[in-house]
This record gives C-alpha cells, structure tokens and sequence, in this order.
C-alpha cells in the first residue's frame, strides 16, 4: 500500500481546508485510513513516498506510532525533503533515500509571550520536545543523546550519502544505477536541454527524410552510397555530426517544429513548478511565494527549504527581541518613599479629598 507524505504535517482538524484547496497536506487521519485499507485488504507492506517539509511534531509524532505499530512491514521512500517533523516520520520503518533528496534536523520551534518564569517554562517545554524527537532519530540511528542534540542544536542538512553514513537511512535509490556524466558538447544548451521526446522525434523525422539512413551505434546519421552498407566507422560517423545551425539551415521547417516543441514543453514545465509552489506555500508568506515564482525562480522543494529557514530566523529574531525589552527593565530606578510619619489622619484625609476632586 503506498501512502504519500507529501505537503506539511497537520491535524486532523485542519485536513479538510487542504482538501478544500486542493494543497497537498499529510494529517494522522489521512495516514490512519490508509493504514486500515491495507490491513482490510491484507496488505502486508506500507511504502511511504516522502516530500514534506515538516509541520506539527504532534501530529508526526501519531503518525510515527501508527506506522511503528503495524503488523506489517514498513518502507519510507524519501524523493524530495524529509524535514524537520517529516524527518521523524521517515525513521518508521527500512528508508530508502533518492540521491537527490535531503533530510533536515533541527530542534523544535514554537512562540512565546509572558514573563521570565513563561519563557523558562517555554524553554522546558522544548527540551522535552526534542526529547522525544530524539528519541525516533536514536532508534534508527543508534546514536547518542548527545551526538543527535548536537546536529539537531546547529540544524543539519544532509544528502543521501552523508544520511547513510550517519545511519538515518538503509540504502540509496539507484545506487547501483547512478552514473555521473560531465560532458556537454554545447553549454550554451545546458539551462534549456532538449527534452528526450524531442531529441527522439528529430531523429524519426530526419531518418524518413533521408529515406535509406540509418542510425549507427554512436547514434550518427551515415547514408548509403550506391546501395552500399553503411559503413560502421566511428570517425566517418562523427564528420556527419549536426548541429543546430546545420540543422536549421538544411531543415529549418523541423528546426522550427523542434524549436516549438521546446518552447511548449517549457511551458509546461513552468506551469508545474509554480502549482507546486502554489499547492505546498502556507498563507502567510506571500512575498516569499511571489519571488520563488516569478522574481527568484526556484522549485517548490527549495522553498520549503527557505520558509523553515525563515520560520526559525523568525523564532529567534522574536527571543532575541523579548530579551532586548526586557533589558530596559532593569535601568529603572525605584521612586523615593514618602515621607508620612509626621502627617496626621486628618491632613491625609484632606490630601485624599483634594485628589479625588483633581487638586494637586
């Protein structure tokens, strides 16, 4: 049974003005239902697919029990963010981590008001809190109390590599698969490469037009000469390379095809990356939102990223502002006691009359 984690993790109460939006959003609810689907179904495996930013610790923390309470077997799959609350979660059970993914810990954050003795209270509180964060981190990790408070204290951010290495996941996806290709004949193509799909018609389109060309092994157009095989040479193959001025030049309505192509998948993707903003981005942030859509383009994950940023800056720019009025406090100076030992009862009595009548 797969289960998405995707959006913040919120409560129960709160699922169903998500849903009336349309925002991705994971409450323990949701995860509960589909727990109680597998086992009606017989389902003996849960496979969570990660991608939240984190949210309620609460909420995390009933979602981190019910899944470390069933019967079955229980996966975690993080393919984007595994932060803060999310985190936790994603200790449920064997995780698998995408190469491209991260996971983010950090301590718990909440808003305070009131006197010292409140904010004492507060800081309690989230000692506590954190606790029991580590508590989850220790169990997978087996590290210890200390060495998880001291990432959690400076807020780690951490790859696929640098997590298995800590012990916060059990494998990486696609390790075995993974290979790093740093080669690009054209960079001035690097920020807007040619979809697959493209690439693929271009060279459907230019072998029907070429009538008897093939594509050799290097994927290089050769054409027969006189009913000739084509001969399978690397460096003849690489004489007839294209490139897009050629292309243009000899085939500038397929040029212009491909060229549309692009623009629209473009488009498309354009589209995307701002309704995934729009479907993860909380109220409240709505300058943030704004240049991560159009100002200071960056995906829905990155902003996920910079909103907890900002949440904790926030957090502690609010402490360190509360100390800062409180400081005032002590520069103030006790008023001198009056002196009454030689006033009578009745000269304060008159005093008091004169007062209340707005005599000085």
């Amino acid at each position: 049974m797969k289960i998405d984690i995707k959006g913040p993790i919120i409560s129960d109460a709160d699922q169903w003005v998500y849903d009336w939006f349309g925002i991705p959003a994971t409450s323990p609810s949701k995860v509960n239902m589909m727990i109680e689907r597998a086992i009606r179904n017989q389902d003996n495996e849960l496979v969570m697919w990660i991608n939240s930013g984190g949210g309620s610790v609460y909420d995390a923390a009933e979602i981190y029990t019910a899944l470390r309470s069933f019967s079955g077997k229980v996966k975690s799959k993080i393919v984007g963010l595994a932060a803060s609350a999310a985190s936790v979660i994603s200790m449920a059970g064997e995780t698998e981590m995408s190469p491209v993914a991260q996971i983010m810990i950090h301590n718990a954050l909440t808003r305070a008001e009131g006197d010292y003795q409140e904010m004492d209270d507060t800081s309690d509180f989230l000692k506590k809190v954190n606790q029991t964060i580590i508590n989850a981190y220790k169990a997978k990790t087996n590290k210890s109390d200390d060495e998880l408070k001291q990432m959690m204290d400076k807020t780690t951010w951490m790859t696929a590599q640098e997590a298995k290495e800590h012990g916060f996941i059990d494998s990486i996806m696609f390790e075995n698969e993974v290979e790093a290709v740093n080669s690009v004949e054209r960079p001035e193509l690097v920020n807007g490469m040619l979809p697959k799909a493209v690439i693929d018609k271009m060279r459907n389109q230019l072998a029907n037009e070429a009538g008897a060309n093939i594509l050799n092994n290097a994927g290089q157009i050769n054409t027969p000469i006189n009913n000739e095989p084509p001969k399978n040479n690397e460096n003849e193959g690489a004489n007839n390379k294209m490139d897009l001025q050629q292309l243009q030049n000899e085939h500038p309505e397929l040029f212009k095809q491909i060229k549309n192509m692009g623009f629209t998948e473009g488009v498309q993707a354009e589209n995307t990356r701002i309704k995934s903003i729009e479907d993860m981005a909380p109220a409240g942030n709505d300058k943030m939102v704004y240049d991560a859509k159009f100002t200071e383009p960056v995906s829905s994950e990155k902003l996920a990223v910079n909103m907890i940023k900002a949440q904790k800056e926030a957090g502690q720019n609010y402490l360190h502002n509360a100390k800062d009025d409180a400081a005032a406090l002590n520069n103030i100076k006790p008023s001198a006691t009056p002196e009454t030992d030689n006033v009578t009862d009745e000269e304060k009595a008159a005093q008091a009359l004169v007062n209340l009548w707005g005599g000085k």
